[in-house]
C-alpha cells in the first residue's frame, strides 16, 4: 500500500501539489495572505533591528519580491523533501517521512532540518540575487538582511508531525 504524502511548510502545505485545482482556491486565500503578513512582520523587524534608513521606500520596494521569492524558496525546498523522503520511505524501511514522532527519531529529524536549511539557504540566495540587487543599501546591510529574512522565515512548522 503506498503512503499518502504529507508534508507542510510555515505557510505552505505540500499537499497542495497533490489536491491541485479542487481546494486550490481556499488555500490561496488562507495562506497567500498568511505568507504575506509573517514576510511583513519580518521585514519591519529586521528594518528597525538593523536601523535602516528610509524603512517605508525600502518595504515598497522588497514587498513582493520578498514574498514571492519566499514562497518559491518554500516550495521547491518542500518539493525536493517529498521527492527525496519518498525514495527514503520505500528504500528503507524504518525511515517514515511522515512519522508522527519526528522528535523521537533523529534520522528524521535530521533530514527535516536539512530541509529547513535548504529553505533558509534558498530565501537568503533569492534576497540577494533578487530582491536585494538594485536596492540601495552597503553590502554588508543587505547581507545581514538576507540572512535575517532567511532564519526568521525558514519553514520550522516542518518539525510538527502531519495532520
Amino acid at each position: 500500500m503506498k503512503k499518502d504524502v504529507l508534508a507542510y511548510n510555515v505557510v505552505f502545505p505540500m499537499c497542495m501539489l497533490y489536491m491541485g485545482v479542487l481546494i486550490l482556491p481556499v488555500l490561496i486565500i488562507i495562506l497567500f495572505p498568511l505568507n504575506f503578513i509573517v514576510d511583513r512582520a519580518m521585514l519591519f523587524l529586521l528594518f528597525f533591528l538593523l536601523k535602516l534608513p528610509d524603512k517605508k521606500r525600502l518595504y515598497k520596494d522588497m514587498i513582493a519580491k520578498t514574498w514571492g521569492f519566499g514562497f518559491l524558496a518554500d516550495f521547491i525546498a518542500s518539493f525536493i523533501m517529498t521527492c527525496i523522503g519518498s525514495e527514503l520511505d520505500r528504500m528503507i524501511p524504518s525511515f517514515n517521512m511522515y512519522s508522527n514522532t519526528s522528535w523521537k527519531e533523529p534520522n528524521l529529524f535530521l533530514f527535516i532540518t536539512a530541509g529547513i536549511a535548504l529553505a533558509g539557504a534558498l530565501i537568503y540566495v533569492f534576497q540577494r540575487k533578487f530582491v536585494l540587487k538594485e536596492i540601495a543599501l552597503e553590502e554588508r546591510q543587505k547581507h545581514r538582511l538576507a540572512l535575517g529574512m532567511a532564519i526568521l522565515t525558514a519553514p520550522y512548522m516542518m518539525y510538527l508531525p502531519p495532520i
